[in-house]
């Protein structure tokens, strides 16, 4: 089940789901950005200084353990928007956002967003409402998962998610980087990147991961991924 933004342009999902009216009143506060590898744009504990529209970038969502180590519990690419705490007021961040494929986003001043999205109360609220509810149940749904699922089925489910949303078969990935972001060590990655090499799922070197056959990874991962995809579609059903 591969979600809709897909096979989409790379535009943001939730700027182009509002009328018109309503993008183009947002549209001066808007700024256009390249995001880095590894970039912080989001740090639990501080203020959030933006609201990013996400358009060809992927972010993670991290939170730490008490032992120091961090474990990504959200992802979002064009469907969604990286600082959406703002919806709640000027506080401070819950959890951690980095970016782990690097692109385009357009980006809010969280002075202009407070004002021209949150006291506004219009559409556009009411749109990113829907998806922070929906992000939220990412979060639960990556928690369960974590919680009950093999390291193969979670790292297929992953790869899956950032496939849908670099719109490309090839993306930049370390077995560091994902090790870290699925709260395992590099040796477990390793075996089960092998693993799906062997299946003929996956092409890896040198840091660049490729997805060859992706009903190989929809066979091994399991069931959240295609739950977590008909979550993200929630903001988008036309009530």
């Amino acid at each position: 089940m591969q979600p809709a933004f897909a096979d989409a342009p790379r535009a943001n999902r939730l700027l182009a789901a509002l009328p018109r009216a309503e993008r183009l009143r947002l549209e001066p506060f808007l700024e256009p950005v390249d995001l880095e590898y590894r970039q912080v744009v989001t740090k639990a504990e501080a203020p959030i200084k933006y609201a990013l529209f996400l358009h060809d970038a992927v972010t993670s969502t991290v939170t730490e353990l008490p032992e120091g180590e961090i474990v990504e519990v959200g992802l979002m690419g064009a469907e969604g928007l990286a600082g959406h705490g703002l919806l709640f007021g000027p506080q401070p961040s819950t959890t951690t956002v980095i970016v782990q494929i690097p692109g385009r986003a357009s980006r809010m001043r969280a002075t202009d967003f407070l004002r021209e999205v949150v006291d506004h109360n219009g559409e556009s609220f009411r749109v990113l409402l829907r998806y922070a509810n929906a992000f939220t149940g990412m979060i639960a749904q990556i928690a369960a998962c974590n919680a009950s699922h093999t390291v193969e089925q979670r790292f297929a489910r992953w790869l899956l998610l950032v496939h849908d949303r670099v719109g490309r078969d090839g993306f930049p990935l370390t077995h560091e980087f994902a090790a870290l972001l699925l709260g395992v060590r590099r040796a477990g990655v390793t075996e089960v990147a092998n693993r799906l090499r062997a299946a003929g799922a996956i092409e890896y070197r040198a840091g660049d991961m490729r997805v060859r056959d992706r009903h190989e990874l929809e066979r091994v991962a399991c069931g959240c991924y295609e739950a977590i995809t008909r979550l993200m579609e929630l903001p988008f059903v036309k009530s």
